[in-house]
């Protein structure tokens, strides 16, 4: 079956973000050996459950469904598709339990928040992953309730993320200009973190809201959302698992500071 530039150029963002996941997750696993810094365990497990469990089933399923559209009622793919979305909610999770982590450990608010984006995605995990050929790779095909309280959920997973991680960049980018002994790659990383943050919570409005309640046209081509799967993937990886080049960029010929 012939497949549109849109489903191509979408499966290459899938299929990038995957190779990505696993360089991060093995990048931070090993910063973890060597600090034993429970954040860094809480973001590798995220990535580890979305790279290796989340990602290869979507893929799998696209692949199998595209190929035969007569299995998508199958037992065995409806299986898969319950251990894709709990797997799924799972790693985005880890996510919001690395930020309160990392940035408000021990304060009731943030707690409240955690326990509210939990309830949200856990809530929603039930959605129906449906492929169509007409409208792109993958359609999220549920109730609107459970499409409306995943957006939600993740939109303020990775736009909590994305607001602390900016917040403590200026914070530190001024202490480092003042003449604190920071680290810039360090400082940086909070930035690029900060942009995947915005980029995945983008990622997710757009692809639950791609098709609104009761409308069965997508409203954004699919090429949209491998965009921003694209610059998620790649801010990642720059935070995480810097190629030299960007190290002294970023360091602009200065040694690292502790």
């Amino acid at each position: 079956m012939e497949l549109s530039f849109a489903q191509l150029f979408e499966g290459s963002a899938i299929t990038f973000n995957l190779v990505i996941m696993w360089v991060v997750s093995i990048a931070i696993l090993r910063r973890y050996q060597e600090t034993k810094y429970l954040p860094a365990l809480l973001a590798a497990s995220g990535f580890l459950v979305l790279g290796f469990i989340f990602s290869p089933l979507l893929l799998i399923m696209v692949i199998v469904i595209q190929a035969h559209p007569e299995l998508v009622s199958a037992a065995w793919v409806k299986i898969l598709a319950i251990i894709n979305n709990n797997a799924f909610v799972i790693g985005l999770f880890l996510f919001t339990i690395f930020t309160r982590q990392v940035f408000r450990p021990g304060q009731r608010g943030s707690l409240f928040f955690l326990i509210l984006i939990g309830i949200l995605l856990f809530g929603s995990k039930d959605m129906i992953l449906m492929f169509d050929a007409k409208g792109g790779i993958m359609q999220w095909n549920a109730r609107f309730e459970a499409r409306l309280m995943y957006t939600i959920g993740n939109s303020l997973n990775f736009g909590w993320l994305a607001y602390e991680s900016l917040a403590r960049w200026r914070l530190y980018r001024k202490q480092l200009r003042e003449g604190k002994e920071l680290d810039p790659l360090v400082v940086n990383r909070f930035l690029l973190w900060g942009l995947a943050g915005i980029s995945y919570a983008v990622s997710s409005l757009v692809t639950i809201l791609n098709v609104p309640y009761e409308q069965v046209q997508p409203l954004f081509p699919s090429i949209v959302k491998a965009i921003f799967i694209f610059t998620f993937a790649f801010f990642s990886y720059l935070s995480w698992s810097p190629p030299e080049w960007y190290k002294q960029t970023v360091l602009k010929g200065e040694p690292a500071r502790a």
